[in-house]
């Protein structure tokens, strides 16, 4: 009795030892083998992860075999282990995005939520099948002898090595079926009696079978490179066809390690297999090598491996006993284990699933077809921003839109979806009418898609929240969109009202739910809402579970932006934007510091300086989206038609002449006014946004330019609404705002041909006479409309009409718009001619600074990506008349040092060519232009800024001089200061002004 005691007890522990030690064997299969093996001398371990991991794929489902040889198993085994498996792995996840948040993504939920479906773990999912034909296979072997079991099983592993050469990926749940083969082996290895003489001879071929495979799988890589590198094939073959699970070898190797522990495995019980569950799902889920790095508890990362192998070996330990424990206890579960113990029949179980499937569906038929339908809807929305049913998903290339949509980026119009679904639950608790809500939605989420799609059409940027304060401009946003499209609009909203009524009557939809659940949901709805105040808020849960969703808006290339997330997240990914990061050590003391250091470099340039800025008159004049035709991707003139440009061009020997890169393409005007008028730059930002609208309402005052003047105005022979800038005017403290319907008249209205805008000679005009209306010194800011989009044949007798050709105008209408524009850069230089000629007969020192803001849009925002500098760059010139000249001012600047400038630079360069003394805020954008490149928004669609050097050339940040990087980190501070901080420098007495 004793011995037997004693002999249970030596039993015991020898199980617990093996159960540990395959633990550990399979546990250490979480981290990243591969990378470590990797970096070994030996050119044979590279391999030996695979062999590991390929190596637990068949032993596994043998021991299983062994294990569950005895007698037929009932169909809640199976459901125990994915019980046992998803529970795991449900908790599993939860505890990764706790710890590493930033990779959650609705792609691993699902993986979660659906592990066999979604491939998270091939073994797993082969024991699943293996305990479900387990009955079949138990009866199958025991109608054949032991010779006959030997010769199917021998020819089915034969076979599966000939018909895949080893090929066989075992990446997806389908694999899992050839593992049954495996299972089988062990329950036929676990009723057959191996003599000692034949356990000799399998461990011999076993070992063996090892070193072929080591050896084997070595030499056949090498093999391969040498093919690949002469150029002789070498890309069609599995070099390590030894080392798959249907290689005979390996077949030998695992057979040889199954018989020598075969009397302890035949010692487990069904409990013990189970036990494996939790390990085998740790094991297999794609996030344990992530998992697993981001635990370092020791500075020796082997010490460190080795200490959380312990520990995820004792939590696994812990797990399994709770889950023995309280599982299967669960009601649910323990009904439904209850119901398959009593029913053997696995036909019958599919028949009662399918049963309760199609009540289901049934029972909720509206609910689910609501969905549907605003899936479609989300689908549809994203289809119409798409440029003939091509996506751009990066800037260099672009994919077919159904299929990146539907295979990337499910959950981005699942997501959608929601939303949709979230404002019909709002409209249905008001309405109480199904029909009348779901069109509303319906309505809202085509339109919405559809103006965004004009826009982009028009811009080449969707709408923006802040844009819509601009309804009030209906008047002159119809003639943009053209009348066509506003009567249409006007009879789809006709056909549809009529839809809704007859829907209603005919087909009525029984209220769901009672009130109070109706009002619950809409609450709910309405607290959905307000999520996107968080979207951009970097670290929080809803950032990372919006981010999860496959939201991840750049904020750099919009129609980029608004493709790949859709218009509806599209719009909320901007109702919160995150301005810029603080920058490291940022305070009150730390900007002071900032204006002591530059008050020393203003003195320094200030010795060299003799004029006061406040007695020049100083005009920036944005005209709107001029380029150099010429300059054009890949554009040609025919010989007969004249330069229309030429006055514009001749201005390269007598003023400061060269490129201006714009922040923006075929859109954002008040951009680049805020850059020129503060100094500050785009590309410093988090993300696009408006400044105008979203940064200078935050304060009672800002600073610009102009407020060196004693007297500052604007002129902009257009309405004055766009943008906000009446009220941001008022801010930068501008003395008068003279624009159509303001109660400064507009002299000289003209327009030309069949354009609805004031031209360029307006524009000069009312410039001049502001110019005239003061004898001392004073600031214009003076913005054109001329050349504004469209581009509609406005202009007759127009010369370059049809005259025009290129790669990048193969269209007619691109042409011909090309054409309307062309004319109208034309227009440009002549009126930009006539008002150089005026300003020279004036005796006050006037200095001009001329640009474009930005390309019109009319080549497609496509092509930024193969000409990203040149379709950002625009012509500039600062010109100082005669009697400026006479006075102190520079012709020009050196010219090699401003070919390629940034509008935000316009400050320090027209300080340096009138003479002009400079405030240490000035000094620091002087230190800006000096010695940094030209700082812009990055032109690839990424974030942070871009520099690009005097001759158009990228150039990376890392290769800036520590002086450089010095004055940049100034600069940001500043900008910061003024944007995303608290204005500290406007307390400094003297810093701005």
């Amino acid at each position: 009795m004793g011995n037997m005691n004693k002999n249970k007890k030596s039993l015991k522990a020898i199980q617990i030892i093996c159960l540990l030690v395959a633990s550990l064997f399979m546990l250490i299969q979480m981290f990243n083998l591969k990378g470590i093996a990797a970096r070994a001398n030996f050119s044979f371990v590279r391999f030996m992860p695979n062999m590991l991991h390929n190596a637990t794929l068949m032993i596994v489902p043998m021991i299983f075999g062994a294990v569950y040889s005895k007698k037929k198993q009932i169909i809640s085994e199976s459901l125990k282990y994915w019980l046992l498996g998803s529970v795991t792995l449900i908790v599993y996840y939860i505890l990764f995005f706790f710890i590493v948040p930033t990779r959650f993504n609705m792609w691993r939920v699902w993986g979660m939520l659906f592990p066999i479906i979604t491939s998270t773990s091939v073994l797993f999912s082969g024991l699943i099948f293996c305990l479900l034909i387990q009955p079949h296979l138990y009866d199958f072997l025991h109608k054949l002898t032991i010779k006959q079991n030997l010769l199917v099983l021998s020819l089915l592993t034969l076979l599966g090595f000939s018909l895949s050469a080893g090929n066989l990926s075992f990446q997806y749940s389908l694999y899992g079926l050839y593992l049954v083969l495996f299972f089988a082996w062990g329950m036929f290895l676990a009723n057959v009696h191996i003599g000692k003489k034949l356990l000799i001879i399998s461990l011999i071929s076993g070992f063996l079978s090892f070193f072929i495979v080591i050896i084997g799988v070595s030499g056949f890589d090498a093999v391969y490179w040498s093919q690949i590198i002469s150029g002789n094939g070498g890309g069609d073959w599995n070099r390590e066809f030894l080392n798959n699970p249907s290689s005979p070898f390996m077949f030998l190797l695992v057979v040889a390690v199954f018989l020598l522990f075969k009397k302890v495995i035949m010692t487990f019980n069904k409990k013990q297999m189970r036990y494996f569950i939790p390990v085998i799902m740790i094991m297999d889920a794609p996030i344990s090598p992530r998992f697993m790095r981001a635990f370092q508890f020791t500075d020796s990362s082997i010490v460190s491996k080795l200490v959380l192998l312990v520990i995820m070996l004792l939590i696994v330990i812990v797990w399994y006993q709770l889950l023995d424990r309280y599982l299967f206890q669960i009601n649910p579960f323990a009904k439904m284990i209850n119901y398959l113990d009593n029913e053997p029949d696995l036909a019958k179980i599919c028949e009662k699933v399918w049963a309760l499937f199609t009540k289901f569906i049934v029972t909720n038929r509206v609910n689910l077809l609501t969905w549907a339908w605003f899936y479609i809807l989300s689908f549809g929305s994203f289809l119409i921003e798409s440029d003939n049913l091509r996506i751009q998903i990066s800037t260099a290339s672009t994919i077919n839109a159904i299929v990146y949509l539907l295979g990337t980026k499910f959950f981005a119009m699942i997501l959608t979806t929601i939303f949709l679904d979230a404002l019909f639950s709002i409209f249905y608790f008001v309405t109480t009418r199904y029909w009348t809500s779901n069109i509303l939605v319906s309505l809202i989420a085509i339109g919405w898609a559809v103006a965004n799609k004009i826009k982009l059409i028009l811009r080449g940027e969707p709408i923006y929240p802040t844009e819509l304060s601009e309804i009030v401009n209906w008047k002159t946003l119809i003639p943009m969109i053209g009348k066509t499209t506003v009567i249409v609009i006007l009879v789809a909203l006709v056909v549809v009202i009529a839809l809704d009524i007859f829907l209603e009557l005919k087909f009525p939809v029984k209220k769901r739910g009672s009130w109070k659940r109706r009002g619950i949901w809409a609450l709910l709805s309405l607290l959905l809402f307000v999520t996107p105040l968080r979207f951009n808020h970097d670290g929080g849960v809803i950032y990372h579970i919006n981010r999860g969703f496959d939201n991840k808006q750049r904020f750099r290339n919009p129609e980029r932006d608004i493709q790949v997330n859709g218009p509806v997240l599209n719009f909320l990914n901007y109702i919160d934007l995150q301005i810029m990061d603080q920058p490291e050590g940022y305070s009150e003391t730390s900007i002071k510091q900032l204006n002591n250091k530059y008050e020393k470099v203003a003195a320094r340039i200030n010795k060299k300086r003799k004029n006061t800025l406040k007695d020049q008159t100083i005009v920036f004049n944005l005209s709107e989206s001029f380029v150099d035709p010429s300059t054009f991707p890949t554009i040609r003139f025919d010989r007969d038609v004249p330069n229309p440009v030429k006055f514009i061009q001749s201005m390269k020997s007598r003023s400061t002449y060269g490129n201006m890169l714009s922040a923006g393409y075929g859109g954002g005007t008040a951009n680049m006014e805020w850059e020129t008028l503060t100094g500050l730059n785009m590309g410093m930002f988090k993300s696009t946004l408006t400044p105008y609208v979203q940064i200078v309402p935050n304060y009672d005052f800002y600073p610009t330019i102009g407020m060196n003047f004693d007297y500052k105005s604007a002129v902009h022979p257009f309405i004055g609404t766009y943008y906000s800038r009446q009220e941001d005017y008022h801010r930068f403290k501008f003395d008068k705002f003279i624009y159509v319907g303001s109660k400064y008249k507009i002299i000289d209205q003209k327009k030309l041909g069949k354009s609805g805008y004031n031209s360029d000679f307006t524009t000069y005009a009312n410039g001049l006479k502001e110019i005239n209306s003061r004898n001392g010194g004073q600031f214009i800011n003076l913005i054109s409309i001329q050349n504004h989009m469209p581009y509609n044949n406005w202009y007759p007798n127009n010369e370059y009409m049809g005259k025009i050709s290129g790669e990048l105008f193969k269209s007619p209408a691109v042409r011909d718009q090309m054409a309307t524009y062309v004319k109208g850069t034309q227009y440009t230089d002549k009126a930009v001619e006539q008002f150089i000629k005026q300003i020279d007969k004036i005796q006050k020192p006037i200095t001009l600074v001329f640009y474009g803001d930005h390309y019109p849009s009319i080549i497609s925002q496509n092509y930024t990506a193969k000409y990203p500098v040149q379709m950002h760059s625009t012509r500039y010139f600062i010109y100082s008349n005669k009697y400026a000249r006479q006075h102190g001012a520079k012709t020009r600047l050196p010219r090699r040092a401003n070919n390629f400038v940034s509008s935000s630079d316009f400050i320090a360069m027209m300080l340096e060519q009138t003479d002009s003394k400079v405030t240490p805020y000035q000094a620091l954008l002087t230190e800006v232009h000096k010695r940094l490149p030209a700082i812009t928004i990055n032109f690839k669609g990424d974030k942070g800024f871009e520099l690009i050097g005097r001759q158009g050339q990228v150039i990376e940040p890392k290769y800036l001089t520590k002086k450089q990087q010095e004055v940049l980190a100034d600069y940001e501070a500043i900008q910061y200061d003024m944007t995303a901080g608290k204005a500290y420098g406007l307390k400094i007495k003297g810093f701005y002004k």
